[in-house]
């Protein structure tokens, strides 16, 4: 028989348990309001959208960062130096928040900004501070499998998202293009603001780390290297998915992208995996 203080705790933490399961679903998306025409989400990252060869320094919120990638990833025990939201059982099952949709059809708020924190062995790659462990916890394991990784861009500012689309767009009208046109050009390398994943914090652009001494943009044959494989395999492990996979265009709107790794939480990731899903279906499915 239960001693009072022992059955007064199961009490309450069943209570807290039901109470935490009990928040509503987020919204489906419209679908129908897909945009007709794949893009690129990572244009704005890729050296294609600023980098007339190789020999040209990136922008490091454009593209991957002009310094070399970063030595090996310390131990995990390791990455404490930031203060981040902890894993309890609760946060572990409502994970909610991270099946934000994020595209054409649901722009961000103008005055969006997560908290983040920079990820370990990286300058300036920022991201939601909820999920920053994963992220470097699924980069730690890659390279101790053997696949040393490189975080070419991870939260971008929705600010940072407007100036570099106002400066395409600017660059359009000097050829001639009328304002309009130009923003639809414009759209075409850079994400409008508040509708890229970099925007929201939770979206990682990664390649290996030799990827750059031999490519000067994000292309799809990264998906023939080793380190894809791996990370096809164990992402959802960690949280993430591959976010515009091949054949989905149609859905996501975004055109093929085998470097674009996506944060929304353990189970949401590997039930989503395993049935073969986009994070579009996922939501409107009633995730």
């Amino acid at each position: 028989m239960l001693k009072a203080p022992r059955l007064c705790c199961a009490v309450l933490f069943v209570a807290f348990m039901l109470t935490g399961c009990s928040k509503n679903h987020p919204p489906a998306p419209d679908l129908s309001q897909a945009p007709s025409a794949p893009s690129s989400s990572s244009a704005a990252d890729s050296p294609a959208a600023s980098l007339p060869n190789a020999e040209a320094p990136p922008d490091p919120d454009m593209t991957p960062s002009a310094s070399e990638p970063p030595q090996s990833l310390p131990p995990l025990e390791e990455y404490s130096a930031v203060p981040r939201a902890a894993f309890t059982p609760a946060s572990l099952q409502d994970e909610r928040w991270a099946l934000r949709l994020v595209n054409a059809a649901n722009p961000l708020p103008e005055n969006f900004e997560p908290e983040t924190a920079n990820i370990t062995g990286y300058e300036h790659r920022p991201f939601d501070m909820r999920a920053a462990d994963a992220l470097e916890a699924m980069l730690h394991d890659a390279e101790q499998a053997g696949h040393k990784l490189y975080l070419v861009s991870a939260y971008r500012s929705i600010g940072r998202q407007k100036a570099l689309f106002d400066k395409k767009t600017e660059l359009f009208v000097s050829e001639g293009f009328s304002l309009e046109e130009a923003q639809k050009q414009a759209a075409q390398f850079v994400a409008r603001p508040g509708t890229s994943e970099h925007n929201l914090g939770l979206a990682a652009d990664i390649v290996t780390a030799d990827w750059y001494k031999t490519h000067n943009d994000l292309t799809t044959d990264f998906d023939q290297t080793p380190a894809f494989t791996w990370l096809s395999q164990h992402c959802a492990e960690y949280g993430f998915i591959l976010r515009y996979p091949k054949g989905k265009e149609y859905l996501t709107g975004v055109t093929y992208e085998p470097w674009h790794y996506r944060y929304i939480g353990k189970q949401a990731a590997q039930e989503l995996t395993q049935r073969g899903l986009t994070l579009e279906e996922y939501v409107a499915q009633g995730a």
